[in-house]
């Protein structure tokens, strides 16, 4: 009998906590001036994961009431990035912040609170989970903790929105525009029948008055005859006996007054590599004058323009 009472006890028990956490999980409130009011000293919930691009952090705020004394913090996340932070309720007041990271699979920390008077205070979970899986936390309570029941946690009830209230377009959280289903209004029975009506009137077919087309005109075509003239025989070209064999190297002909003699200098350039990899070439044709003054290389183009450059970031001047 011993065994069976203690069996129906831890089963009681473990209902009791899943009644208690479902409670806690379904009503999260993300207002701090609306906060969901905490009933137990146990609340627990999790953080779904955001679409891709969406670096925006989930904010939860809890209510709750803090007698003189310790009160004692217990914390247990997994997969969850943020802050756990407690302030005092009237001027938000900041007592406590803990700093959550997802290095391991499950984390726990705690922290101690001494009040020296009782104070409303303010539970806020703020942050994301880092993948795709949901995160999720779990915050016990001890000491002078002091759950809100009655007509205190009814006051704190945010205002709620009606669920059929939705705009024209909905976008998701990265600005997307999600196609909303189009909702058929009820027709009256007097339109309906004037609609069957209209449809019958439509449905009858309509024979068209087709004209008969006249014959189109057929053209003769136009024959083209060409007339080829013979080829004429070409006379087989006679080969003079006085041309006489060439022997020897042929003369070099004689230059035409006028024709200019080609620039030496055409294929010569002159070639500036620098430290930094650069390399700056010109021929010399187009290069006036170029010279080295007080550790500064100058190079004066034919068309005036002036380059300078210092020498300490001359690696070499060579003329190619």
């Amino acid at each position: 009998m011993k065994v069976r009472r203690r069996n129906t006890i831890k089963v009681l028990a473990v209902l009791f906590a899943a009644i208690v956490f479902s409670s806690a999980a379904r009503s999260q409130s993300n207002d701090a001036n609306f906060p969901t009011p905490l009933t137990a000293n146990v609340v627990s919930g999790t953080i779904k994961a955001r679409d891709i691009g969406d670096n925006r952090l989930t904010t939860y705020y809890f209510a709750f009431n803090g007698e003189q004394g310790d009160i004692f913090i217990n914390v247990t996340t997994k997969s969850l990035d943020g802050d756990i932070d407690i302030f005092v309720a009237d001027a938000m007041r900041p007592l406590t912040r803990m700093v959550i990271y997802a290095d391991t699979a499950i984390s726990e920390t705690g922290r101690l609170i001494y009040l020296r008077k009782p104070e409303k205070l303010l539970l806020r979970i703020q942050g994301r989970t880092p993948n795709d899986d949901a995160a999720s936390f779990q915050i016990k309570f001890g000491g002078s903790f002091v759950a809100l029941k009655g007509k205190a946690a009814m006051e704190l009830d945010a205002p709620t929105v009606d669920s059929d209230v939705t705009g024209k377009v909905r976008v998701n959280s990265v600005g997307t525009i999600i196609e909303t289903p189009e909702i058929e209004k009820p027709v009256a029975k007097n339109e309906e029948a004037v609609a069957t009506r209209s449809t019958e009137l439509e449905m009858v077919p309509v024979t068209p008055k087709v004209k008969p087309k006249k014959p189109a005109k057929i053209k003769p075509e136009k024959v083209e005859v060409a007339v080829t003239e013979p080829a004429k025989e070409k006379k087989p070209e006679v080969m003079s006996t006085e041309t006489k064999p060439q022997t020897g190297r042929k003369k070099p002909e004689p230059k035409k007054k006028g024709e200019s003699q080609p620039d030496p200098l055409a294929n010569v350039r002159l070639v500036v590599i620098f430290k930094n990899g650069d390399r700056l070439e010109r021929p010399l044709t187009e290069v006036l004058k170029f010279s080295v003054d007080k550790g500064i290389l100058t190079v004066i183009a034919k068309d005036g323009t002036i380059r300078r450059y210092s020498m300490v970031d001359v690696a070499k001047v060579t003329i190619e």
